[in-house]
């Protein structure tokens, strides 16, 4: 679908660089041996999937708590409610759980690809 523009300026392209400071990939589906195994057990491979956050925020959202945090927490409790959730359910809860902890990064990759 294309939406013709005619008015000015026009729209610029989002910017695909992150911004200038210290960022990390973060794991979306943690390493934690226990949670580590149980996203194996459903056919996910954890560095498959991670996000390249600021440092700070990084360091946030896994203290709190022993054992990675607060976000390995969130994780867990999911765990704890779901016996077994489908691929969907797993996906949509860590779609949710980057809302709720505002990672605002850069794009999912995986964990041994070069950051862009």
């Amino acid at each position: 679908m294309v939406f013709p523009w005619h008015g000015e300026p026009r729209p610029a392209p989002p910017n695909r660089q992150l911004p200038a400071g210290r960022f990390e990939k973060h794991h979306i589906f943690p390493q934690a041996q226990d949670l580590a195994e149980w996203f194996k057990g459903r056919g996910i491979n954890i560095h498959d999937y991670t996000l390249p956050i600021p440092r700070d925020t990084h360091v946030r959202i896994h203290r709190g708590g022993e054992r990675g945090g607060e976000w390995n927490n969130a994780w867990r409790d999911f765990k704890g409610r779901n016996a077994t959730p489908s691929r969907e359910e797993i996906f949509k809860h860590a779609g949710e759980l980057i809302y709720r902890f505002q990672l605002l990064g850069g794009p999912i990759q995986p964990y041994h690809s070069r950051p862009g």
